[in-house]
């Protein structure tokens, strides 16, 4: 639980920490060098955005946590860390407006050994750190997708630590000149980006990935595919193949940190006019209102076609 002090010395602006229990500045946080998921990868995270000092899909987010360590056998101590409750005050203790709320839990501290003794104590640590979201600009221009055949293991439904992929894959896209990895199965199929997952718009219909074991079911997609159906616009769970989206009428990402943002181009070949396109306004319109609501706020200008 969180200690009596609520307010340490310097929480604010620079981000504010919760580990296993204590709140502190970012720059007091140890972890014990033999911490598992230090040595392994051996934990899990979460990452949730923050507007108006509130924590978006909160609730969404600490299922698929539930989620991820029920896969990798690790039993969360929701008793002695309720989540629910402590998230919410540490977001607003930190007097951060707009931020990200990274949230990481690994299966404890034990002498380095690929198997593990049962009842280990987890380590759980959330931190929060400003960060400016997409403003009209940034997603009138969209982004950059750099192709790359997917060598990750065949667990990303986990939304494990072991993130090294993604980091060589964006890597390589900066290199390229390009803003996200997109990760392509051998036979052409596409499956989503480094960090987002991928939709585009092929025959007038809103195609993504299913949400199997070669991708993360991510919290976005979720909200997208349920405006989907609520606006009544053509979708289904169907993946597509790399010749696909370059012929597409549209094509965007999702993730808590972009929201919808249109793709255009991949590969260097632009996709369509390198607009965004009808369905990504109404999706990105309708997902800004919503996350409006959830922090309390009154409904954005809505985001127009240029």
């Amino acid at each position: 639980m969180l200690e009596p002090e609520l307010n340490p010395p310097g929480a604010g602006a620079g981000g504010l920490l919760y580990l296993n229990g204590r709140l502190l500045r970012p720059e007091e946080g140890c972890i014990a060098v033999e911490d598992r998921g230090f040595l392994f990868g051996d934990g899990v995270y979460e990452a949730l955005k923050i507007l108006n000092g509130r924590c978006l899909w909160l609730d969404e987010h600490l299922e698929r946590l539930g989620e991820s360590c029920r896969a990798i056998g690790l039993e969360f101590p929701w008793g002695e860390h309720p989540l629910a409750e402590i998230l919410p005050r540490l977001a607003e203790e930190s007097g951060i407006q707009a931020g990200l709320l990274y949230l990481q839990v690994t299966r404890g501290v034990s002498p380095r050994d690929f198997d593990y003794a049962p009842g280990l104590e987890p380590t759980v640590m959330a931190l929060i750190r400003p960060l400016a979201f997409p403003d009209e600009s940034t997603f009138q221009r969209g982004i950059s997708l750099h192709p790359w055949e997917d060598f990750r293991w065949a667990r990303c439904d986990i939304k494990s630590l072991n993130l090294l992929p993604a980091v060589l894959g964006k890597r390589a896209a900066r290199e390229q000149g390009c803003d996200e990895v997109l990760w392509v199965a051998a036979d052409g199929t596409v499956r989503e980006g480094g960090s987002s997952n991928a939709f585009a718009v092929i025959g007038g219909v809103l195609r993504t990935h299913p949400a199997d074991n070669f991708i993360l079911n991510g919290i976005t997609r979720r909200s997208l595919l349920r405006l989907a159906g609520e606006l009544e616009l053509p979708h289904e769970v169907r993946a597509f193949t790399l010749g696909e989206l370059e012929g597409a009428e549209e094509a965007f990402v999702a993730s808590t940190t972009r929201d919808v943002m249109p793709v255009n181009s991949v590969g260097g070949r632009p996709v369509a006019d390198g607009r965004p396109g009808p369905v990504s306004l109404q999706l990105v319109n309708r997902l800004r209102d919503e996350a409006a609501l959830q922090a309390g706020l009154d409904s954005p200008q809505p985001f127009s076609r240029r």
